[in-house]
């Protein structure tokens, strides 16, 4: 997923000082069930970045992604967006 968060999220953060625990917890959560293969920010750092995530489809993947703090406090952009991914070289790092 290529992730944007929206212009008053740093605002809203600083309102709000659990929200990034709060998606903290959930990356790790997915990471350990294996749904998230890797996440971070794209650099320079300007609100965007990149979630890896393992699902049978893009329906799934949405499911997933909606279930995040990020999505349920609405501070995910409307340009944020999830795309397939085909690996074509380096399958196996995550298998």
């Amino acid at each position: 997923m290529i992730v944007a968060t929206v212009p008053e999220y740093y605002q809203y953060k600083k309102e709000h000082s659990d929200h990034d625990q709060d998606q903290l917890v959930w990356f790790k959560e997915q990471y350990e069930k294996g749904i998230l293969l890797c996440c971070g920010l794209f650099v320079p750092h300007d609100g965007t970045g990149l979630w890896v995530i393992k699902a049978d489809n893009v329906d799934e993947a949405l499911k997933i992604v909606n279930s995040s703090p990020r999505v349920r406090d609405g501070m995910l952009a409307d340009s944020a967006r999830v795309v397939e991914w085909n690996v074509h070289l380096g399958s196996d790092l995550f298998s």
